[in-house]
Order: structure tokens, then C-alpha cells, then sequence
């Protein structure tokens, strides 16, 4: 594995609007993470958590400063380009699961794995995030943990080098949120991913490789923790 960072943001910022209403949404932030680790983003409402997991996803573009993801210059990229980067090296896992309806599991996960070159098996993908039995059911027949488990096997199956999760529990209970968090550090690591997740609540920091607290726009403070918790350590 290379020694080289994943990702290097190098003095990202980000304005919405002009003038006295403009909003420094991210401040010159410069931050490099390292590949494998699962981060985790915290912060207050309005501190710029969502706006940093759009830029390096190529969601958003920032108004000034370079991103560089997995050695890509996402700067130097055209709508295109963006689109590929999104479509081969990234994996987005949102608070709400995003499965179509009318697909079951396995076609949910199969319709993420037609659009890339090299995905992997959608069966044993699901298989991995323990979902095996499930595969056939619709998301109706699915709890809400199993259905975001079949949105993180559709974000792997790409094989991405990132898996970015935004709020991935704020739809579950505690209990089930932490567990389909320890599925996704686990598999994640097992599969060589990174992950960076964005989140309200403190005690998923102790799952973190890597912790880091945006205000304001800013990195306040960056934490490594040597010895992040299993799930069954943390309060339920």
C-alpha cells in the first residue's frame, strides 16, 4: 500500500453567495488523511461537515483551493471526469437508504454494479455485509439497519478506494446504528476501503481511527486514536 495520503486538501475553501450575505462554508482548510482509516467528522450544525464530504466526493466544488483524492487532481476534472470519479472511486452511503422500491436487495446492488468495469460479486457483497438470506427481499421486507446495510454493500460493490457516509444513522436506533457501523469499519478495513462519516453523536467518535471537529468552517482539532472501540464496548 502506498505511504501517500488518500486524500490531501490543500488550503479548501468554500463561499455560497456574494458580497454581505456570502458564506465561508469552509475556511482554508489544509488536511491530509491517510489511506485505510475510518474517520469520523464532528462538529456543530453549520460547521462545514457535509459541505467537506461534498468536495471530496465531487458533489461540490470548492471555490478555492486543491483536492486531491487517490492521486486525482479533482480540480483539473470536467463534468465528465467528475462523473467517472464518482461513478468508479467513490462510495456514498447516505442517512437515508436511497433503494429502489421495486428491486430487491440483490438488484438494488446489481444495478450500482452495471454501471462499473470491474464490481464485485453482488451476491457475495451482500453476503459480506451479512445480508446473504435477505438478498431476494424487497426494501419493504427489510428493517431499517438491513436496508442500510444493503446501501453500504451497494457502495462497496463498486470496489470505490473511499466510502463517504453522511449521517449513515440518523434514521435508526442507537443500537442498530452502531451495529451497522461496526459492519461497515469492519468490512471496510477488510477490503482496504477508507471511510470517511459524518456524524452528531460522540460516541461513534470512539469506533475512529481518526477524529476530526470542524468549526466554522475550519479544522479545530484532529484526534488519533490508537485503540478505536468495538461495538459491544459502547453504551448502548
Amino acid at each position: 500500500m502506498s505511504d501517500s495520503p488518500l486524500i490531501v486538501l490543500d488550503h479548501v475553501s468554500k463561499v455560497y453567495g456574494t458580497g454581505e450575505v456570502a458564506v465561508h462554508a469552509l475556511n482554508d482548510i489544509c488536511l491530509d488523511v491517510p489511506r485505510g482509516e475510518f474517520v469520523v467528522f464532528v462538529g456543530p450544525s453549520g460547521s462545514g461537515k457535509t459541505t467537506l464530504l461534498n468536495v471530496i466526493g465531487g458533489l461540490d466544488q470548492p471555490t478555492s483551493g486543491t483536492t486531491i483524492v487517490a492521486g486525482t487532481d479533482l480540480g483539473s476534472l470536467n463534468e465528465n471526469g467528475l462523473t467517472r470519479y464518482r461513478r468508479d472511486k467513490v462510495g456514498f452511503v447516505f442517512q437515508f437508504f436511497n433503494l429502489v422500491p421495486t428491486l430487491t436487495a440483490l438488484e438494488n446492488v446489481e444495478l450500482v454494479a452495471d454501471l462499473v468495469p470491474d464490481p464485485l460479486d453482488a451476491r457475495k457483497t451482500l453476503e459480506t455485509v451479512g445480508l446473504g438470506e435477505h438478498m431476494h427481499r424487497f426494501p419493504s421486507a427489510l428493517s431499517g439497519g438491513e436496508q442500510q446495510r444493503v446501501a453500504l454493500a451497494r457502495a462497496l460493490v463498486k470496489r470505490p478506494a473511499l466510502v463517504l457516509a453522511d449521517e449513515p444513522t440518523g434514521s435508526l436506533d442507537y443500537e442498530t446504528g452502531i451495529r451497522v457501523l461496526s459492519v461497515m469499519r469492519d468490512v471496510t478495513r477488510e477490503m482496504g476501503h477508507s471511510v470517511l462519516l459524518v456524524t452528531h453523536n460522540s460516541e461513534i467518535t470512539r469506533m475512529a481511527d481518526r477524529v476530526i471537529h470542524l468549526r466554522s468552517g475550519r479544522v479545530a482539532e484532529v484526534e488519533v486514536n490508537p485503540s478505536p472501540a468495538r461495538a459491544e464496548e459502547l453504551r448502548w
